[in-house]
């Protein structure tokens, strides 16, 4: 009655979408070629292989009705898609990428009479390969994995002083990834540098949820409170031809405030 043991595993074929395909017509445009930006290549479907395993728990737990998943998943892809700087002013999505990638997440939820405490946490270990960096035809070389954090966690404390009303406050934690995904192999570039990693960050978020009826919630909130994602930074190895921190060319949110309705029926 307390424990769940589950596992899903099998194949995947993924078609790509149009804006993966085609671009945005701005930033992003077809993958060319070659290096010279001429013609399009056209992306085939991403394909790989893929399982996952959870132990599921429902307790006693500090006095509280808990319930905690535990997954461990992994994933071996070919054709994989990753957005890359393919010129001076644009990007582009190739998918002569392959690699594998493993983790665990755990989620958790605490609920009191006036209290919950939400937790989840996910680590995420991934290796990845592309052609086109490679120094001979045909061969894979490795690549910095972009835009996917190591660590990632959230936790969340609500209080609920009726039935009507419930505070709840928030942090949010985003390990450092990198933003390049060319490694550097030999000279006095820094392997680690050449991602471009951006820094971690943590941010502050809090909201107030409002139930007129039961069928209404209405829902005022504020995330980044203290505005810290316009404050990231890269570290990076082309700071003036000294390692340092430079702007990231896309700036993260900050200080958001938002207010959002549910209707039920």
């Amino acid at each position: 009655e307390n424990l769940t043991l589950r596992m899903t595993g099998g194949t995947y074929y993924r078609l790509l979408n149009m804006a993966e395909i085609a671009g945005d017509g701005a930033g992003i445009l077809p993958a060319p070629r070659n290096h010279n930006g001429e013609g399009a290549m056209f992306p085939v479907p991403e394909e790989g292989k893929q399982f996952d395993i959870s132990a599921i728990m429902n307790n006693k737990l500090l006095g509280a009705d808990n319930s905690t998943t535990l997954t461990y998943y992994w994933r071996d892809s070919t054709n994989m898609l990753q957005l890359e700087r393919a010129g001076k002013d644009y990007w582009s999505y190739f998918n002569d990428n392959k690699g594998k990638s493993h983790g665990i997440e755990l989620q958790s939820s605490f609920k009191w009479n006036k209290f919950d405490l939400d937790l989840q946490v996910t680590y995420l270990n991934t290796s990845a390969y592309n052609k086109h960096t490679a120094t001979q035809f045909g061969e894979y070389a490795p690549v910095w994995p972009t835009y996917q954090p190591e660590w990632e966690g959230n936790i969340r404390l609500t209080y609920r002083p009726s039935e009507k009303f419930s505070l709840f406050a928030e942090g949010h934690y985003t390990d450092e990834y990198f933003t390049y995904y060319n490694k550097a192999t030999s000279g006095k570039l820094s392997p680690y540098l050449s991602g471009k990693p951006v820094c971690s960050l943590f941010v502050m978020n809090s909201g107030l949820k409002w139930m007129p009826k039961k069928n209404w919630q209405l829902t005022f909130g504020c995330n980044d409170i203290l505005n810290k994602g316009p404050k990231s930074k890269i570290r990076s190895d082309a700071a003036f031809m000294v390692p340092g921190y430079i702007n990231p060319e896309f700036p993260i949110q900050g200080r958001t405030y938002y207010v959002t309705a549910r209707y039920q029926f």
